[in-house]
């Protein structure tokens, strides 16, 4: 069993790692910002697609679905790579989000009603319009943009195993990560009118909240 799991995991992060730069180029295109490709945000999104992989495989793991690893590990290379695009551009790609989100939530579908876990499709699809409200209501109070809207939703798909710990986790780090950012933006002459690109954070939130 070790050895299978070192072998899924291995097949995981270097699938992620693949694949992530590749929808990162994917989502400049549709944004029109292939200039913004670079080797440092080719590398990120490898290191970005590693995580996913690797958090693909510890949410399959802890809840013993092996149908869902091949799903969230589209679903989380997807968040990163849509993350990068946000990074460097402050924009989230629409387009490469709702192809995402519409895989994604077809392939979970499938997946755990393969395995009758309808409870854990249930939450997901909960978790899915409670990320996605909660980033409408920041979008019209606090300055968010609306593909983080999209952004959320398509990231509440992967949190139909969450547990109260990787929650909380997550919580912390979007916060942590949120708050790094506007320091560092206020430190450069911002102020808080400055907007800051929330793609990355809500990402290494839901990945976190998945995989703890």
């Amino acid at each position: 069993m070790d050895t299978l799991w070192l072998g899924v995991v291995v097949a995981a992060v270097v699938t992620g790692a693949a694949a992530t730069p590749v929808l990162l180029a994917r989502g400049l295109a549709q944004l029109a910002r292939r200039d913004a490709m670079s080797r440092g945000v080719g590398l990120a999104g490898v290191l970005g697609g590693i995580a996913a992989g690797a958090a693909a495989v510890a949410t399959t793991q802890r809840t013993g679905i092996w149908e869902l690893a091949p799903v969230l590990l589209i679903w989380g290379c997807a968040l990163v790579a849509a993350a990068c695009c946000d990074a460097v551009t402050q924009r989230v790609p629409t387009a490469l989000v709702r192809q995402a989100g519409v895989l994604t939530c077809a392939l979970l579908t499938v997946a755990l009603a393969v395995h009758g876990d309808w409870p854990g499709l249930a939450l997901s699809g909960v978790a899915a319009m409670a990320s996605g409200l909660t980033l409408l209501l920041c979008w019209r109070f606090a300055g968010a943009g609306f593909g983080d809207v999209r952004l959320a939703t398509l990231g509440g798909l992967g949190l139909g195993h969450a547990t109260h710990r990787g929650l909380l986790l997550a919580f912390a780090a979007f916060t942590l990560i949120t708050v790094t950012q506007a320091v560092v933006t206020v430190m450069r002459g911002g102020d808080r009118r400055t907007t800051i690109p929330y793609g990355p954070a809500l990402t290494v939130g839901f990945l976190l909240a998945a995989a703890a």
